[in-house]
Parts: C-alpha cells; sequence; structure tokens
C-alpha cells in the first residue's frame, strides 16, 4: 500500500419583494439592553451566544471549483474510451444537516467531471463523451473499445466540530464500470479517496470545505490513472485488447468493436 501512496504522490435563496427592515432577534436585544442602560458583561455574554445559535442554525452552501486537476503522469494506453457521465453524477450534491450546525449542501458534480475530463485524456490514447448511454439508436464513433460510467457509491464529509479535531475532511467512493461497446459488462472496481485541509482561522468554513473536496477529487484521480491497468476485474480483457490493438488491422468496421 506504501509502493501505491508513492506512485499517487508522484502522479500528481428566492427572490423577494424590498420591505420595510424592522429589526431581528439581535436588533431587539441590543436595543433592549441599550436603552435600560444594562449592557453589562452578562447582557454582552447574551448578544453573543444568540448569535452563536443563529450562526450554527442556517445553512452552508459549497460549490466545489472545477479547476486545478494535474495531468496524470502514467504510461498513456492504446486504447479509445468512451465516457459517460450521467446526470446524478455531473448534477450530484452531497446534503447533510450537522447537529447545531445547520445544513450543508457540497455541489460536486460539475468538479468530479471536470477532473475526469482532465485525467482520462491522459491515460487513454483517445476519449469521447457519450451523451446517451445505454442507448441501441445512438452511433459511436468507429473504433470505440469500451465505454467508462462513473457512479458515486458514497460521499461524506466532517467538520472541526464533529471530529474535535483541526481539520475539514472529505471522502468519496466511486464505482467504476467498464462496458463494451454492446452494453455488456467488462468489469466494475470501486475508486476511493480522502482529502482534508486544516481549519484556518481566518478562513471561512466554505473556503476549507471546498479545498478538502478538491483534494479528495485529486487523489481520486491519481488512483484510477495509476490503478486501472492493475485491476483484476478487467486485466484479461485489457490484456487481450491492447494484443489486438497492438496488430495491424483496418478497423473501420468496429463501430462497435468492443464486444470481443
Amino acid at each position: 500500500m506504501q509502493g501505491v501512496e508513492a506512485d499517487v504522490a508522484a502522479a500528481v435563496g428566492a427572490r423577494a419583494e424590498p420591505r420595510e427592515h424592522r429589526g431581528g432577534p439581535m436588533d431587539r436585544l441590543l436595543k433592549g439592553a441599550a436603552g435600560s442602560g444594562r449592557l453589562n458583561l452578562f447582557s454582552q455574554a447574551a448578544v453573543v451566544l444568540w448569535a452563536l445559535i443563529l450562526v450554527g442554525c442556517g445553512g452552508t452552501s459549497v460549490a466545489v471549483r472545477t479547476e486545478q486537476f494535474p495531468d496524470p503522469v502514467v504510461p498513456q494506453l492504446p486504447l479509445h474510451i468512451g465516457v459517460h457521465f450521467t446526470e446524478s453524477f455531473s448534477q450530484h450534491r452531497l446534503q447533510e444537516t450537522v447537529p447545531q450546525r445547520g445544513d450543508w449542501s457540497i455541489d460536486v458534480g460539475a468538479a468530479q467531471v471536470a477532473m475526469l475530463r482532465t485525467v482520462l485524456p491522459g491515460m487513454f490514447q483517445q476519449v469521447t463523451e457519450i451523451e446517451t448511454w445505454p442507448d441501441e439508436a445512438a452511433e459511436l464513433p468507429p473504433g470505440i473499445d469500451a465505454i467508462l460510467v462513473p457512479q458515486v457509491e458514497d460521499m461524506q464529509f466532517s467538520i472541526p466540530a464533529q471530529t474535535r479535531s483541526n481539520f475539514f475532511e472529505f471522502w468519496v467512493r466511486y464505482r467504476m464500470t467498464l462496458q463494451t461497446a454492446s452494453g455488456e459488462e467488462i468489469g466494475t472496481w470501486p475508486v476511493t479517496a480522502y482529502g482534508k485541509t486544516r481549519d484556518l482561522m481566518l478562513e471561512r468554513s466554505e473556503a476549507a470545505m471546498r479545498e478538502a473536496a478538491v483534494n479528495a477529487l485529486r487523489d481520486a484521480g491519481a488512483f484510477l490513472a495509476i490503478g486501472f491497468p492493475s485491476q483484476q476485474e478487467i486485466q484479461h480483457w485489457l490484456d487481450r485488447r491492447l494484443a489486438d490493438n497492438a496488430r495491424p488491422s483496418d478497423r473501420s468496421d468496429t463501430t462497435r468493436g468492443g464486444e470481443s
């Protein structure tokens, strides 16, 4: 496992009508304390406590950025791979309620698609995105060797308040399925990754969680690129396909030639 880790390191709201502001609970608390002349240490502490409660009950939305994914440093395989991003994958959003910390919503769909759009061309000689799959009526480009369909199998996160640590953490487990051009399964395997970032006292929690998620996606891309050639589930197909592609031949009639 240490060798793999070393390789990984090397490889890589609704619109509202304007209305008069009448002040919320915080305003009333401040005015009440000031008006009575009792803005003492006790009332100041109450104000701070009430502010923390209000913040804790709010929601946190994180949009994971879609850039800064590195190209994999691995030997490129002489294969033409199609990739199909399902709607649930490309629009995936992790939503969870953290007790006493409110609702969290982490939009990771666009970022994980961007990661694969960077990683896959570094792994294979040619990559083609397939919009509709499986679809018997769809016309695939000539010479497609196989179709890769990534899925989110599990995704979790944690914040410092949950773990009593100084880190925001993010876990993801993908299920990669490789299919022939006729839709038959060749093999399936998991890709698991983890990312974290330290809690920065002057940084917003959204930025810290965004960085943890990006680190996890980078990790996933590296594991996918390095581990693909050695996956036992596809090893037999891969060896045979590489041998076939190494022979000089006319592949013009192999539009749906992944069946072998």
